[in-house]
Formats: structure tokens, C-alpha cells, sequence
């Protein structure tokens, strides 16, 4: 053993030795690691250090109350069941790095150096310090001698110091109700101490000094920073004979020392929209909660969200708001955020607007530019700092429009984002977070949960788990869908009406913000420069760019925009859309103003052609498609209806809400008006029986295949013989069939791109004939019903208790309402629709359209099903389409 490294282990069985306490109550041996270290095995000296982490761990699950028994638990589950509870960021760095160097070490192929058994002990050691210097008994066993309440703030202070790297020189609990503190930190050359003086009132200070003759206060030590925290309120000056150079704080308002909270909020306020002047916005919801034992889900109507925002300021919990573009998230948030504090919530509170965080900055680096104003720590600390106030739980954390925030509209996107945000989660965290789109798990709960505001509910993170990200086990996470009656308007709508003199009930939001858009337009001069304006937001809108500087402006749209040529936020023409966001920046007041520019963008053909030349994919929302659909049909010509069932080529908005995407259609095709029938078939089946199918058939058609319908299958057996049917969809013939009756009329099948693109039109809309639900123009499992199945609870027992035993398809023309933009009948509900997609690793072919026993949210024209290519249904029929 080298001369180095036994100096190194010697170092460290010395700091090892100040957490012998820890040793004796767990029962654990600090001096193995060491012993193998110095024998030349580090791998055995990982290997303890993983030990030692997991009886560690065990204590804190059991301390805590974790769900479930630790005994039996990974190391990795350990961390992930103990993490809400740990308040450092530190510590769970040094938790996460002894899992990965003993993964290292038990696998073959990596070579364990010294270096590495010396690191695992180090990050053992951050562990240890940790729980030895806050005071708590955890680990320890310790019972303290501090009043619960003081021995809870001292740790508190202790844990935010060792968070911004000093290290615990002298602790002294002085009395039940006064404990003194002294830290150290070494910043190059100097030396910064911090010297605390924590008690419950100034008279028992005086006691405390005047019984050991102030002697521990004699330090002369340099660069000292001394705190006198009291409980008291209206403390002034410390009490003799503390002297004059402690700054006195009340605990309360010991963060006065690190974040201007007041400017903080004062420039949130200053930024729209504002909460309405004299009242509150209460707005009603639906709530999911999760039993923290039991993992059971709940859903409960909530009254008013601005009191369930009230109890989160005052108990603490996690909470996901969900809502439509313009139902007073942001109004909410603001509410709490700048409110009066009342006796016993948390004092501080921060709000980050998550739209302003750029396109290419992680979350640390967004909230450490947002803070850096405000907080009295060095830029390398900000975020530490806020990340142990947050998961400490002693503030209020507002972050506001996360689905504005994540990198890409994709499902990884969501994943990304939210595995950063899940940082700041933990047991005795505040945090409420808001967002257009849910981004929980797929789970019938979540699914009732968000039915009430999509059709079909959003799955955007199955790779959560995966991620060691899981939402729902989070503790006290809770998700809250605003209410969003179809006959009532959102707070954005009430307030541009009132703005804007509209009589009667508030038009949609898409008219209201148009019309605001036109008239800032024109009392700024700059009506005859409209469109361009529209181009350049959104264009800038699809590269994601939501934050715009003065330059940016100039360039992007001349100096006429800026009165007198004077670059600035009150010369800005158009600061009527419009916030400061930062000192030269501007970003639109509302979202959804941006959004509705893009959509007027996106509906000319060149515009959605020059997206796609871009590069990156465009950056495109569920708001998005709305107004785009809504801005088409309000605007005379631009929605022509066409009935040659001729898709052109051209580049269409598709995709689910959650991944809306533009995709290009290569060259133009001409749809079958209706589905294959019955009598069409069986003129197929009469040409194959006949002539045979060999020239019709695909080549990877199975030996031996019929194109015999599967009789034995079909709901009715004279399904094909009875002429009562024959206009009925063809079923129980599958993709081998399809394909060769299109080749026997000289057709062939549809793309799943192409079927979608035409039952969409060029307006995004979500079902062939809109976005207004009509179940009088669909064969679906609600028409069967007689009832709206809005949930997946609702359809399941539907189906469970037999009551869509009797549902079949209907004749392929009767419903004359369910028609798309070129003329194409019945895309939604009555059969499945196989395509000429497939997924050849599955053997699977896609199909689009929902059935007569699906829910209506299966059949919006985005909706996507597998089917087998050998199989065969009652559910499954067909089109074809011709190349022009």
C-alpha cells in the first residue's frame, strides 16, 4: 500500500470516527471499507459501502413510514422509497453515486481502482455528515434535548448551510429553547464563517449569556457573518450583551437573508394577467388524490381551487392543475403567490413562469437566471439553495405552463422535462405545477380524471418508470382538472369581452383574441403590416421561440414597431399583447395570442410547406389545431367543402393532441365515397371463384389463403347472403383481402397518413364533419347506449353488464352528417378501416376509425388501432383509394 494512500485512509477513518453514534445504534462496522481498502479490494470495499447505505436507508423507510417493507428492497428501490424524504440535493447525489459505482462493481468488464472504493467512502461520509450535522436523531437515535419546534428550525439551518458547502465547526444546545451554530467554508484563499444563535425569545437569550459569560460567543474569528433568530416578533437589535454586530431576524423571516421576496413578487405581479382587482377567481374541479399507504386513487369535486391552493400553502402537498387555454391557471397561481400570508401558511413563496425557460436550458439553468436577480448567494449556489427551500418544504413553488416548457411536444419530451421538475418533489414539499396537458400515467383513474376535457386521454409517459420517474407515487401528488362547462366561458374570455364590448354571451376565445389582435393592430398603425406580423410569430412559434428581444423585433419586423425609432417596453406599438420578460425582452401577455397567430399562419399551404423545411420539428399544441380549425371555418372560402373525394398533395396538421405533427402527402389520391359493402365483396368473391386471386393477391398472402369471409365469426351467419346487408361495410375479411379486392378494381389501400389527413381536412379538426361532438352522426357504443360514455369507467361497464351485446354496423351511408372536407362518408364510428400500414416486426396493420363498440373518444380521426393481418372481425372493414 502506497505512502498516499495510507494518509488517505487514515483521513478517513478519522471523519468516519465523528459518526461513531451512528455506528453503535445501527450496529454497523465503519472500519471494513477501510480494512479492504487498505488490503487492495476495492471492489469489497464498494461493496460495504452499499451495505452500510441500505441499513441506513431501512432506518429512514421505517422512521418515515414508506408503504411497504424495506427488508427486501434493492438498493436502488431503497433510494427511490427514501428520496421524498431527504431534503439535500448533495445527499441524493451521494446516494445515486454508491449505486452506480457498486453496479460497477458487480458487473464484469469494469475494473475497480483504489480511486473508486475512495469515492464511494467519500460520498458515504456526505451521507453521514449530513444527519450527524442537522441534529436529527434519525440515525443516531439521539433524543434531543431542544424543544421539538427549535430542534426542527436548527435543522432546517444547518441543512441549508451544509447545502451551500460549509462545513459544521461547533454545535452547543445552550438550553431547551436556545441552541448555538458555527460553520466554516473555505472560497479560495478566504475564509467565510456563519455564526447561528437560534432561540425561542430574546429574554431567554439573555439568560442563557448571562449563565455561561458569553465565552462561546468570544470567537475573533474572521469574515464573520453572526445571526441572532428569534420567534418573537418585532425583535430590533440584540439583547445585551450580545452587542450590535448580529443581524436579528425572526425565524420566519430568516430567507430575508438570501431572497428579495418582495421584488420578486412585485415584478410577478407586474406581469399579466393580474388577479382581478377586490375578488378572488374561484373556479370548481375534479381531484385525484393517492392514499399514501395504500397507493388507492380517488377522485373528489372541489368547490373552489383557490381554497384547495389555500391548504397547500398551509399543509403542504404536491399538485398538478390542469386546464384549458384561458381557465385562470396562471390567475390562480398569482393569487396565492402575491395574497396575504395568513398566521401558520408559508411565508415565501416563488412563481416562475415555465414559458419564458429557453428552448435550450435545463431546468437548474432556467431557475438560477430566474432567481439570480433576487437571491444574495453566488450564482454556483442558486439553485441548491432554492432546490433545499423546496423540498424542505419551506416554500410555495408555482411553476406555471410546464406543457410551454418541454423541449419537444413528444412523449420523451414530457419525460425530460418532467424528471427535472421531479427534483424539487418531495414529502414535505409545496409545489403546484399547471399545465394545458397531463402528463400523468395512463391509468382509468387519470383517464376519468381528464375526460372531461379531452376525448381521448393523453398517454404521455408509459417510460416514466423506466426513467425512475413515477408521478403517482410521488407523496401527496396530487392532479386537479379545472371544470370546463361547455356553456360557460373561461376567466381569458370574460375579461377580453368585457375589454373588447361584447354583448351577450362571450364569443370563443379563437374571435376574442383575433379581435383584440386586429384592434392593438390598428390603433398602432400597423394594420397594413397584419399578415407579416402573423408570419413572424408564428413561424417563430413552430422553432419554439415564445421570448423575443428588442432586436429580434426590429429584425424581424422593422423599426415602425417602436415609436419614434426608441427601443423599449413603452415604445413597443404592440405592448398591448404583449409582458416585459426581463430588461430588452417582451413575450406575449397570453399563450394562446401566439398560438392563434400560428394558426393563422398554418392555414395557408406555403406556410405549412416552409414548416417542414425548417429542419427541426415544428413545435406544435392542441391550441394550435383548435384555432386553426376555428379560423378556417370563421373565415369565408378558407374552409371550402369539396365532394370529389380527392385528397391533394400538400402538407396536412395530424397526430394525437399531445404529438400533433405536419406531415406531407407526396401525391393526390381519390377516396371510396363509402366503405366496401357487402355486395361490392361478394362481386369480388364471384370474380376470385371464377378466375382465382393469384393476380390480385399480395405477395406475402399466406399458402393456402381464402377470401372466403370468416362466416363462422360474423354476428349474423347470412351477414353476406342476406340482401338486406348488402350495404352494410364488408367485415370478418381481413388485410389479405383488402388489399386484393383494391387490386381487383385497380385501387389499392390508403396510407394511415393519408386516411387520417382525409377525415381531418387541411384544418386539423378532430372528427370529419368538426370538433363539436355529434352522436347523431356516428355508429358508436354511445349511440347503442343512449347515453354519452364519457369515461372509460362508463364504457367498461357498459360493455361488462352486456349492454352493447346488440351493437353491429349499420349501413355504410346512413349517417349523411358524418361526412370529412372532400366528400368522404362514414371515416368515423360503424368499422374499423384497414390501411395499407404495417408493422411488419409485428405482422400488425394499422386501422383507423373507430367502431360501433367503441367509445366516441376512440373516434376521432387521429385514433390509431392494430390489427392482426391474418386476423378477422366483426369490427373491421375497409376502403380503397385510386392514385391520380
Amino acid at each position: 500500500m502506497s505512502v498516499e494512500l495510507d494518509t488517505r485512509l487514515h483521513q478517513l477513518r478519522n471523519e468516519l470516527d465523528d459518526h461513531a453514534r451512528i455506528a453503535r445504534h445501527l450496529g454497523l462496522d465503519f472500519e471494513r471499507p477501510i480494512r479492504s481498502l487498505g488490503d487492495g479490494y476495492p471492489e469489497n470495499a464498494i461493496a460495504l459501502v452499499g451495505k452500510i447505505t441500505e441499513r441506513i436507508l431501512k432506518q429512514l423507510w421505517r422512521h418515515h413510514n414508506v408503504p411497504g417493507d424495506p427488508g427486501g428492497k434493492t438498493l436502488s428501490e431503497l433510494i427511490k422509497g427514501a428520496q421524498p424524504h431527504i431534503r439535500s440535493g448533495s445527499v441524493l447525489d451521494a446516494l445515486r453515486d454508491i449505486q452506480r459505482l457498486r453496479n460497477r462493481s458487480t458487473h464484469d468488464g469494469y475494473e475497480i481502482a483504489d480511486e473508486d472504493g475512495l469515492t464511494a467512502v467519500r460520498r458515504l461520509l456526505d451521507v453521514l455528515a449530513w444527519f450527524s450535522s442537522t441534529g436529527s436523531g434519525v440515525l443516531t437515535g439521539d433524543i434531543p434535548k431542544l424543544a421539538t419546534d427549535v430542534a426542527a428550525k436548527a435543522e432546517f439551518l444547518a441543512g441549508l448551510y451544509l447545502t451551500l458547502d460549509f462545513k459544521p465547526v461547533k454545535r452547543f444546545e445552550l438550553s431547551r429553547n436556545t441552541v448555538y451554530q458555527l460553520f466554516f467554508r473555505e472560497r479560495g484563499l478566504r475564509s467565510e464563517y456563519v455564526e447561528l444563535l437560534l432561540s425561542k425569545n430574546a429574554s431567554d437569550v439573555v439568560q442563557v449569556l448571562a449563565a455561561t459569560g458569553g465565552e462561546l460567543l468570544q470567537t475573533q474569528l474572521p469574515k464573520l457573518t453572526r445571526f441572532l433568530i428569534l420567534e418573537e416578533n418585532g425583535v430590533q437589535r440584540a439583547p445585551q450583551p450580545l452587542g450590535d454586530d448580529y443581524r436579528v431576524l425572526t425565524y420566519d423571516r430568516f430567507m430575508d437573508a438570501f431572497v428579495d421576496l418582495d421584488r420578486h413578487l412585485a415584478d410577478v405581479l407586474a406581469s399579466y394577467p393580474e388577479p382581478a382587482a377586490g375578488a378572488r377567481l374561484t373556479i370548481s374541479g375534479d381531484l385525484l388524490t393517492t392514499d399514501e399507504q395504500t397507493g388507492e386513487q380517488r377522485i373528489s369535486q372541489v368547490g373552489a381551487a383557490d381554497g384547495l391552493l389555500d391548504e397547500v400553502a398551509a399543509s403542504g402537498g404536491n399538485l398538478l392543475i390542469v386546464g384549458r387555454s384561458g381557465s385562470g391557471k396562471t390567475t390562480l397561481l398569482k393569487q396565492l403567490v402575491a395574497g396575504p400570508v395568513a398566521a401558520g401558511r408559508r411565508r415565501y413563496r416563488f412563481y416562475f413562469d415555465m414559458s419564458l425557460k429557453r428552448r435550450d436550458e435545463d431546468f437548474r439553468t432556467f431557475i438560477t437566471r430566474s432567481l439570480a436577480p433576487y437571491m444574495a448567494v453566488e450564482s454556483a449556489y442558486i439553485f441548491e439553495a432554492f432546490h433545499y427551500f423546496a423540498r424542505s418544504g419551506s416554500v410555495v413553488c408555482a411553476l406555471d405552463g410546464i406543457d410551454e416548457a418541454v423541449p419537444s411536444m413528444t412523449q420523451a419530451g414530457f419525460i425530460e422535462l418532467f424528471t427535472e421538475l421531479a427534483q424539487v418533489l418531495s414529502a414535505e414539499s409545496a409545489v403546484i405545477t399547471t399545465s394545458r396537458v397531463s402528463f400523468l400515467e395512463d391509468t382509468p383513474q387519470v383517464r376519468r380524471l381528464l375526460d372531461g376535457t379531452a376525448l381521448v386521454s393523453e398517454k404521455l409517459v408509459q417510460q416514466l418508470h423506466a426513467q425512475g420517474v413515477n408521478p403517482l407515487q410521488v407523496p401527496r401528488f396530487s392532479a386537479l382538472r379545472l371544470h370546463d362547462a361547455a356553456d360557460s366561458a373561461s376567466p381569458l374570455e370574460l375579461r377580453l369581452a368585457d375589454e373588447l364590448g361584447s354583448g351577450g354571451g362571450p364569443p370563443h376565445l379563437a374571435e376574442l383574441a383575433w379581435r383584440h389582435f386586429i384592434q392593438i393592430v390598428g390603433s398602432a398603425g400597423l394594420a397594413h403590416v397584419r399578415q407579416r406580423i402573423a408570419a413572424y410569430f408564428g413561424s417563430a412559434f413552430l422553432r419554439g421561440q415564445t421570448v423575443f428581444t428588442f432586436v429580434d423585433l426590429v429584425n424581424g419586423l422593422g423599426i415602425e414597431v417602436f415609436e419614434g425609432g426608441r427601443l423599449g417596453y413603452p415604445t413597443f406599438r404592440l405592448r398591448g399583447l404583449f409582458r416585459p420578460a426581463g430588461a430588452s425582452a417582451v413575450a406575449f401577455a397570453h399563450s394562446a395570442y401566439q398560438e392563434l397567430l400560428t394558426a393563422e399562419h398554418l392555414r395557408e399551404p406555403v406556410n405549412r410547406e416552409a414548416a417542414l423545411q425548417v429542419g427541426a420539428t415544428p413545435r406544435l399544441t392542441e391550441q394550435v389545431r383548435e384555432f386553426l380549425f376555428l379560423r378556417s371555418r370563421q373565415t369565408a372560402g378558407s374552409a371550402v367543402f369539396s365532394d370529389d373525394r380527392i385528397l391533394p398533395a400538400g402538407v396536412y396538421l395530424v397526430g394525437p393532441s399531445h404529438h400533433l405533427m405536419l406531415r406531407r402527402i407526396e401525391r393526390p389520391v381519390r377516396f371510396d365515397r363509402f366503405p366496401v359493402t357487402v355486395a361490392r365483396y361478394n362481386r369480388f368473391l364471384e370474380a376470385v371463384r371464377r378466375y382465382g386471386s393469384r393476380e390480385w393477391d399480395h405477395p406475402d398472402q399466406p399458402p393456402g389463403f381464402s377470401h372466403e369471409p370468416w362466416r363462422e365469426r360474423l354476428r349474423v351467419a347470412s351477414y353476406f347472403t342476406d340482401p338486406a346487408y348488402e350495404n352494410h361495410p364488408a367485415v370478418c375479411v381481413g388485410y389479405w383481402s383488402a388489399h386484393a379486392l383494391a387490386r381487383f378494381e385497380g385501387k389499392r389501400l390508403p396510407t394511415s397518413l393519408e386516411w387520417e389527413a382525409a377525415a381531418r381536412g387541411s384544418d386539423g379538426r378532430l372528427f370529419p364533419w368538426g370538433d363539436d361532438i355529434d352522436l347523431a352522426a356516428v355508429n358508436c357504443a354511445d349511440s347503442w347506449s343512449g347515453r354519452p360514455l364519457v369515461t372509460y369507467e362508463a364504457w367498461r361497464e357498459e360493455l361488462d353488464l352486456g349492454r352493447l351485446a346488440d351493437a353491429m354496423p349499420g349501413q355504410a351511408d346512413a349517417h349523411l352528417g358524418n361526412v370529412s372536407p372532400f366528400g368522404v362518408r362514414e371515416m368515423a364510428g360503424n368499422v374499423w378501416e384497414i390501411t395499407a400500414t404495417v408493422l411488419e416486426d409485428r405482422d400488425d396493420v394499422v386501422i383507423c376509425g373507430g367502431s360501433y363498440d367503441n367509445p366516441y373518444r376512440a373516434l376521432q380521426a387521429s385514433y390509431k388501432g392494430l390489427a392482426r393481418r391474418n386476423g378477422r372481425s366483426n369490427v373491421i372493414g375497409f376502403r380503397c383509394v385510386e392514385d391520380l
